[in-house]
């Protein structure tokens, strides 16, 4: 009975052994070299030729010595593999080779899909900035304030935008920080209006509602 445990090799040559068959006798028998029987015996694939062959020379052991050969063909099959050129290869040769090339296959993949990721957030960032507006906040007064007819606006918008505040052109600094006095004429509630222009002409309006006392 075939033990699982042990090689294609091993179990012909124990066959092989137990029938009282030299190897010399059997390579005579078949008409095939010696040397290729020990390198069967002995495992040794990598010198001896293509699967089908290997396969012949199953099927040729187990014709002289007289057993069932589909267990073998089917250990054979477990433990090994066709490679590129027919030889058989072990499974466990094939794993370990294959592993790299699909970790470098799905690395090259991951690392082109990363780059067109971060070019098209990029693209969508430039192209949001260039159709929208320009931000403003206002952050004094606040809504429903109550000020005096000399009220302090105080802002933030885009470096390069133009602000108008109640239709008069203001100065931005540098870092898009903005500050000016105006004068409200009528006691009660007043209404602030604050734009933002850009270069482009985008506009952004905002504006504060507060209650004038005298």
């Amino acid at each position: 009975m075939i033990q699982q445990t042990k090689t294609v090799g091993e179990l012909l040559k124990l066959e092989r052994e137990k029938r009282r068959v030299s190897r010399t006798q059997l390579a005579q028998e078949i008409r095939v070299k010696e040397g290729l029987l020990y390198a069967l015996e002995e495992n040794r694939f990598k010198d001896l030729p293509a699967s089908v062959f290997v396969k012949g020379y199953i099927k040729a052991y187990a014709r002289v010595l007289n057993f069932d050969p589909d267990p073998m063909l089917a250990l054979l099959r477990r433990d090994f593999k066709e490679g590129n050129k027919g030889k058989l290869v072990p499974q466990e040769f094939l794993k370990s080779s294959r592993a790299p090339f699909l970790s470098s296959v799905r690395f090259a993949l991951l690392g082109g899909i990363s780059v067109f990721l971060v070019l098209f957030a990029y693209i969508a960032i430039r192209w949001y900035s260039f159709i929208s507006p320009p931000k403003i906040t206002i952050t004094s007064p606040v809504e429903n304030a109550v000020v005096s007819p000399q009220v302090t606006i105080k802002g933030l918008t885009e470096p390069e935008a133009k602000i108008m505040i109640n239709s008069q052109v203001i100065d931005v600094q540098s870092d898009g920080y903005f500050e000016t006095n105006i004068t409200l004429p009528n006691e009660g509630m007043s209404t602030i209006t604050v734009e933002s222009i850009d270069r482009q002409e985008k506009k952004n309006t905002e504006q504060r509602t507060v209650f004038v006392r005298f």
